[in-house]
Parts: C-alpha cells; sequence; structure tokens
C-alpha cells in the first residue's frame, strides 16, 4: 500500500487522540486575548462604513460628531492620509496580479459595500458609535460590479479607472499537446462549477490595540494576527516609523483561517489614529462588521473540460 494511503505512520494524526498542552488554559478562561487588553488613557475607535459598492463621496460632515460627549476626534480619509501612506495588495506567486492602492479611510470614492469612510474615537466603544449617528455624508451612487461573468463587458463600469479594466490578473499553464488528447479521447465531459464565496467567521473578531511612544517613535501593536512579522514590516512601510522601533504582539489567537494575515483599513486606521492623538487606541470588529470586512473567499466559477480514454 502506499504511504498516502496508510494511517498507521508515525506522523498520522488520523483515528488517534492528539495532546494539546495549551487546552487545559484555554478552557479554563484563562485565554490572553487582544481585547482582554486594556491599557492607561486608552480609547476606542469605531467607523462609520460606506452602505454603497461604488459611488463618490460628496461631502462629509463632522462637525456635530466632534462636539458629541466622550468623543476625543472624528476623522475622514485624508486626515489619516497624514500619517498613513497607501498600500496595495498584491501577491508574489500570482504574477501580473493588479490592485489599486488602498489607503485606511476611503478618499473621494468608495469601492466596496462597508469600506470605512469615517473614523470616531472616544472613551468607549458606546460613546464612539453613538456618535457615528450625527454624521452626516452625500455620496453620488456609481454603478457596481458585482457579477464577474460581466465584469469585462465594454459598458460595464471600471471601478478603479487607473488599472485600466475589472481584470485582476490572468494566469496560463501549458502541459503537454491538449488539442491531441482531446481528439483521441474517448469521452469528453464537461460542465460549469460554481463555488459561492463566503468568510471564516472565527470565534474571535479581528482586533488590534495600538500604543505609541512620542518621546521614542517606538509603535506596539496588540493584535489577533497570524503574521505579527508581516505586520512589523507593513506598519514600518507605511507609518514611517523605522522597524526596529515597531513591535507586533499577538496573543492568543481566537480562531483565523486564514482572515488575519492580511492588511486591513480599519486597522491601519486604528495605528494611525494612535500615533496622531498620542494615546493608546483600540479596534475590535463586531460580528456584524466582521461579516462584511473579513476577507472572503473567492465566489468561483469554473469551467471544466475533462478527456476521458476508453
Amino acid at each position: 500500500m502506499p504511504d498516502a494511503l496508510r494511517i498507521d505512520l508515525p506522523n498520522s494524526y488520523i483515528g488517534r487522540s492528539v495532546p494539546r498542552p495549551n487546552a487545559r488554559r484555554l478552557l479554563q478562561g484563562r485565554g490572553q486575548f487582544t481585547d482582554d487588553l486594556k491599557l492607561p488613557r486608552m480609547l476606542h475607535v469605531a467607523f462609520l462604513r460606506s452602505p454603497h459598492a461604488h459611488a463618490r463621496i460628496v461631502g462629509i460632515n463632522l462637525d456635530a460628531a466632534r462636539k458629541a460627549p466622550g468623543v476625543v476626534a472624528a476623522v475622514h480619509g485624508k486626515d489619516l492620509a497624514k500619517y498613513c501612506t497607501p498600500w496595495v495588495g498584491v501577491l508574489s506567486h500570482f504574477p501580473g496580479l493588479k490592485s489599486a492602492p488602498q489607503y485606511p479611510l476611503a478618499i473621494d470614492k468608495v469601492v466596496w459595500q462597508g469600506e470605512p469612510v469615517v473614523a470616531v474615537v472616544a472613551e468607549s466603544r458606546a460613546l464612539a458609535e453613538d456618535a457615528l449617528e450625527s454624521i452626516e455624508i452625500d455620496y453620488d451612487a456609481l454603478s457596481p460590479v458585482a457579477d464577474m461573468e460581466t465584469a469585462l463587458a465594454p459598458d460595464t463600469p471600471v471601478i478603479h479607472p487607473e488599472l485600466g479594466d475589472n481584470l485582476a490578473f490572468a494566469m496560463q499553464v501549458n502541459s503537454g499537446d491538449v488539442d491531441a488528447t482531446f481528439a483521441r479521447a474517448a469521452v469528453i465531459v464537461e460542465d460549469v462549477f460554481h463555488y459561492n464565496r463566503h468568510t471564516c467567521v472565527s470565534l474571535e473578531p479581528r482586533c488590534v490595540l495600538a500604543d505609541f511612544d512620542p518621546s521614542e517613535r517606538k509603535l506596539t501593536v496588540y493584535a489577533s494576527t497570524q503574521t505579527p512579522y508581516q505586520m512589523q514590516d507593513v506598519y514600518s512601510r507605511h507609518l514611517g516609523i523605522p522597524e526596529e522601533n515597531v513591535r507586533v504582539v499577538a496573543r492568543d489567537v481566537g480562531g483565523a483561517f486564514g482572515m488575519k494575515l492580511h492588511v486591513y483599513g480599519d486597522d491601519m486606521a486604528t495605528c494611525a489614529l494612535a500615533i496622531m492623538l498620542e494615546r493608546p487606541v483600540k479596534f475590535t470588529a463586531d460580528r456584524l462588521e466582521s461579516f462584511v470586512t473579513d476577507i472572503h473567499a473567492r465566489d468561483h466559477r469554473v469551467k471544466a473540460r475533462m478527456a476521458v480514454s476508453a
């Protein structure tokens, strides 16, 4: 029997109880998660998010929010752009992948429903959320692109004009003489498969607590993240702080499944706000925010043809 099919190998976990040395501490409720951490003078940030998938931002009125009880700051995209440079989310193993620059908060235009537009920082999360209710944003709604089948049609709007079109990337892999193989096939099977878009829904939502020391220009970020060293590099590059002055602490992580290794605008905004206000700032996504803003698996429509011999 090939080793790949055996279940009695030393490193096989099939049919075996696997010891978990850290399970007792977690089952006893002694886990230490990012949201459990409270720092002196800590503030909380909440975000007002776009209800539109594609729209121009015509105007933002923050006057009432800035006067609301407990509010320390209310800012829009251009405010935070002074503290954080844009980043581009591409992957090295997808050659030619295109992505538009991203900012902590949307500037001039929103390109997905749930994109953060305004951040309110207050003495508590509840006070920050209350202040969000008083913010007035005037949008000019544009046609969204919600169907990959029509995304490249000539009459479909281009979401990021600077990229030229709505095609993220194209890849072609060749192996053998495909045409000849199909020509001599006994049977050809073809179909279209649809895999729905979905997200992770980890038990612990995304959470980040940023603490900036202005006297030494050192930033400490406590985050529920899978990739602390990646985020150390990202924070250093885009917040203008030497890498040796950036410390990222990943405490216990209550589930991630690949969702907590991406760069999120609200996380970057939280760090930028800590630098701007020179006080610790915490953001913890609520469940609705998680559904809307956590990275989603792509919606797939796979057209497949298979050549079968007799």
